[in-house]
């Protein structure tokens, strides 16, 4: 969250050298006193969705906090990636800087998504079989509602007709696009896209995207 506001290299550097079990486990008594406090609402779901790219590079305290936690690893073609990280960012910089540089931005976060990439290829086995599934952005865009089902059954959600329904309701009424689109640019952020893809190269292998 602080890295999406400046460049911070220091922080990430002090980031990347912590260990990070310590915190998971302080995220996991931040849920449990979140999950007695919804309790009191009798029929409240208890059932915790968390998403975050810097999970990519934690699975090892990620299972330490929550052992028996199901795990949804999303994955798109890692330029593409880059160019969106890069991009949401620089704009969402002008909220914090008074002239934020775009070309300074895209190269730390081209670093931070290649090390968060790489951390994911050298992790992955961590996560059980069983609890643990690998969803590819093409693959989600053909049917996104196939998927999501397949996600209730693999962390063993009870299904029924209202859910099912509920789901495709919300993505027949939240088209993609529907609030204007965003067009990438590398350049613009002082990327090079044959660099990135060689030095992506590993994950895109590793992953099929």
């Amino acid at each position: 969250l602080f890295e999406t506001t400046t460049p911070l290299p220091a922080y990430r550097d002090w980031f990347d050298a912590t260990d990070q079990t310590a915190a998971y486990g302080y995220l996991r008594r931040v849920l449990q006193v979140c999950t007695f406090l919804r309790r009191r609402d009798e029929g409240a779901p208890t059932r915790w969705v968390l998403k975050s790219p810097q999970h990519l590079a934690q699975f090892g305290p990620l299972l330490a906090a929550f052992p028996d936690a199901t795990v949804v690893v999303t994955h798109r073609e890692p330029v593409a990636v880059t160019a969106s990280m890069a991009t949401m960012v620089a704009y969402s910089a002008r909220m914090a800087l008074a002239r934020p540089d775009p070309v300074a931005i895209g190269r730390y976060w081209a670093d931070r998504v290649e090390h968060l990439l790489g951390a994911c290829v050298r992790d992955r086995d961590l996560l059980p079989a069983d609890r643990s599934l690998d969803v590819r952005f093409d693959d989600f865009m053909a049917d996104d509602v196939a998927l999501a089902l397949a996600v209730e059954d693999l962390a063993g959600l009870p299904r029924d007709e209202a859910g099912t329904a509920a789901i495709a309701d919300y993505v027949a009424t939240h088209p993609r696009g529907r609030h204007g689109t965003v067009e990438y640019d590398l350049a613009a952020v002082g990327l090079d896209p044959d660099e990135r893809r060689a030095a992506l190269a590993p994950y895109a292998a590793r992953f099929g995207v």
